[in-house]
């Protein structure tokens, strides 16, 4: 598991998990969640989830530019085996973004509607990966999209008077709100100063609204 140091913390937008609420994490850079501080990885996979949990969290809190060294020393390796396990650096970020795009495919129910908080699952990691990558490139780096896919296929399946175009329309509507509010909620936060129980009820109504404007069913 990839060393980070943890969050800061601010009286502002900042909660713990409660019932079935995300952890909200407050931090005034974009951030991953703190990774366990635990043995050096050794071995072929441990190494690779290392160096994979590493990039992610370097991503989001610097963008695609961060240095091979920086990735090897926040998976506490050899900068050596990023060449031998992925072969270069670009090779794996594209396998560190496919990695948070198969996480986030795990939260899409077996009729293919994903849950309405899923943006905001693993403190927003999905929604930052994609501004991320847009800010420094504007480029789509993940070798396939199964939670929109799957999504414009559910809603045509459960709505008959909805063709392709229109369930597109639905899915980039939802998802526009969805992926926004990760990213902007904690200066949103910060500048009407709004509190935690506050932060927990807005995220309620966009929830509901990510499932309205989406068609995800109750």
């Amino acid at each position: 598991m990839a060393k980070s140091a943890g969050p800061a913390t601010s009286r502002f937008c900042s909660t713990a998990d409660n019932g079935n609420r995300s952890a909200i994490l407050h931090n005034d850079q974009m951030t991953n969640q703190p990774a366990d501080v635990s043995a050096k990885p050794t071995g072929r996979d441990s190494v690779k989830h290392a160096l994979i949990d590493a990039t992610i969290e370097l991503i989001i809190e610097q963008g695609t530019a961060v240095s091979v060294r920086e990735i090897a020393i926040r998976a506490d390796v050899n900068h050596g085996l990023i060449h031998t396990y992925f072969g270069s650096k670009e090779a794996l970020i594209i396998a560190a973004v496919d990695a948070v795009s198969q996480r986030a495919s795990s939260g899409i129910d077996k009729t293919g509607f994903p849950r309405p908080d899923l943006a905001r699952q693993r403190a927003g990691e999905l929604a930052k990966i994609i501004a991320r990558m847009r800010l420094d490139g504007n480029r789509d780096l993940f070798t396939s999209h199964p939670v929109s896919d799957r999504w414009v296929a559910a809603i045509q399946e459960n709505h008959d008077d909805v063709d392709e175009l229109e369930a597109m329309t639905m899915v980039a509507t939802a998802s526009a709100l969805a992926l926004g509010w990760p990213v902007f909620a904690n200066h949103i936060c910060e500048v009407l100063k709004l509190d935690n129980d506050q932060r927990a009820v807005i995220n309620d109504r966009i929830d509901a609204l990510v499932a309205e404007l989406g068609g995800i069913p109750d």
